[in-house]
């Protein structure tokens, strides 16, 4: 039997979604309550295998209860289950290391096939959600296209980039000189062929060339 505990501030959606599942002859639903100190609370008391755990909550919101939990009881499969499928939200949910992400316009069969799924180390996506991803990849792939173009154009060195990253962080010289374990001297030297390797006048606008062409990070 799986043991599903539902997380939602909204008791009408929490008791549809338990009666639900609970329809269903290998699941077993159990209320994990309406906000994410009552999640934390009840995974120690009701063991959960899965938990469906609402994002938007009082006190404590679901991405958070998923942190704690996931660092007390790593075996514990968590799914968001949300009206919200904005990219901050998708995003911190994944970097908290849910299980899955779905919507709550999901068809009772679809969400039932998401339990038994994620139960069993599959990870569930929303188509929407999954678009998402796939945009941020797409752009991802593009910086770090513009960013190898503009290395391989200019000859950067690794230690070339290295000071230009520092000066968009608004260092000076000597700063940049403790940083890297230079004198502030060889710094200031660097920085010159950098502007002549570069073509530029100053530092200004050897900060808005990186920005330009993603060497920022």
């Amino acid at each position: 039997m799986i043991r599903v505990m539902v997380v939602d501030d909204q008791m009408l959606l929490k008791q549809t979604l338990l009666f639900m599942l609970g329809q269903d002859e290998e699941i077993i639903a159990v209320d994990g309550g309406k906000d994410g100190y009552e999640a934390i609370e009840k995974s120690s008391s009701l063991k959960p295998d899965v938990i469906l755990m609402d994002l938007r909550m009082p006190k404590m919101d679901g991405v958070e209860a998923t942190k704690y939990i996931k660092e007390m009881y790593p075996s514990i499969k968590i799914m968001i289950l949300t009206t919200f499928e904005d990219e901050q939200s998708v995003f911190k949910s994944i970097e908290n290391n849910v299980d899955g992400y779905i919507i709550k316009d999901i068809k009772p069969e679809e969400l039932i096939i998401a339990v038994k799924a994620v139960y069993n180390n599959l990870y569930v996506i929303h188509m929407n959600t999954l678009q998402i991803l796939k945009e941020e990849v797409v752009r991802i792939i593009k910086e770090r296209k513009n960013n190898n173009d503009a290395i391989d154009q200019y000859d950067l060195s690794p230690m070339e980039i290295k000071i230009i990253r520092q000066m968009v962080n608004g260092k000076n010289n000597k700063e940049i000189a403790t940083m890297l374990s230079f004198t502030e001297g060889t710094i200031k030297n660097k920085v010159s062929k950098l502007l002549s390797k570069l073509g530029l006048k100053d530092r200004t606008q050897i900060v808005i060339f990186a920005i330009k062409h993603n060497l920022t990070c």
